[in-house]
């Protein structure tokens, strides 16, 4: 077996795990509940900024269908999907009825061709050794116009830079995988998708967590979108908002 297909195995068999053994949304997802309400947040106040198409959306990597749920109770056409067959059955339990859950895997979805008004991927990309083939198999299912919103850890964060450099100088491998936006919105375009938005999302370590609300202000916002370099530096991660051109 080699090193990029043994980094997979390892994290889809941690997720099934998390899926069997832990019940909470945040744990399922590998979060702290801090973290998780800190994404969730930051996610509400760019989808309310935007105005996403309507209709069938598909939320890729759901676990414990935080964000599935959303997408039903904003009236969309929700679809959970997940390769933790656990994650799923205890998503479906949690959730009202009208949501559809299927097991499947983000490089073989199963689904025809421009089936998709929208997809929500969060998550996931962490966890994949390329995002070329992902972002590929996503626009496949994505209708022309449709939407791809995605996020991804961001290699440039000073925090990550720093502690990804201690566990190569102790001759540890990479925990997670970790995307530049300018690699990711590359990786995006030669898979026929546009960008329509970037956004940063900082999230302090634990121990200055009374520093997160000035990051998810509005002035904040502001200084990470106006000082690019700056927000680089200082943001966990990143979202993408994209689009499959329409024909």
């Amino acid at each position: 077996m080699n090193q990029p297909e043994d980094f997979e195995r390892r994290w889809r068999r941690r997720f099934v795990e998390r899926g069997a053994q832990l019940d909470d949304d945040a744990g399922i997802a590998g979060w702290t509940p801090t973290g998780l309400n800190s994404r969730v947040r930051q996610f509400r106040h760019w989808w309310g900024q935007a105005d996403p198409v309507p209709g069938r959306w598909l939320d890729i990597g759901c676990g414990a269908g935080t964000y599935t749920r959303m997408l039903q109770a904003e009236g969309y056409e929700a679809v959970g999907i997940d390769y933790s067959s656990p994650s799923v059955g205890k998503a479906r339990d949690r959730s009202p009825e009208g949501i559809g859950w299927l097991a499947g895997d983000i490089h073989r979805l199963p689904f025809p061709e421009a089936v998709a008004d929208g997809i929500l991927c969060f998550g996931v990309m962490q966890a994949i050794v390329r995002p070329d083939t992902a972002l590929a198999e996503m626009a496949r299912v994505l209708r022309p116009g449709g939407e791809l919103w995605v996020d991804a850890l961001n290699a440039d964060c000073l925090p990550t830079r720093i502690r990804e450099a201690r566990r190569r100088r102790a001759g540890r491998p990479p925990h997670l995988r970790y995307d530049s936006r300018s690699g990711l919105l590359q990786a995006a375009a030669e898979a026929g998708l546009e960008r329509i938005s970037a956004h940063w999302m900082p999230l302090v370590p634990g121990r200055v967590a009374f520093l997160q609300p000035l990051f998810e202000s509005g002035p904040g916002r502001g200084l990470l979108h106006l000082a690019p370099p700056l927000g680089s530096a200082l943001s966990h991660s990143f979202i993408l908002r994209l689009r499959r051109p329409a024909d």
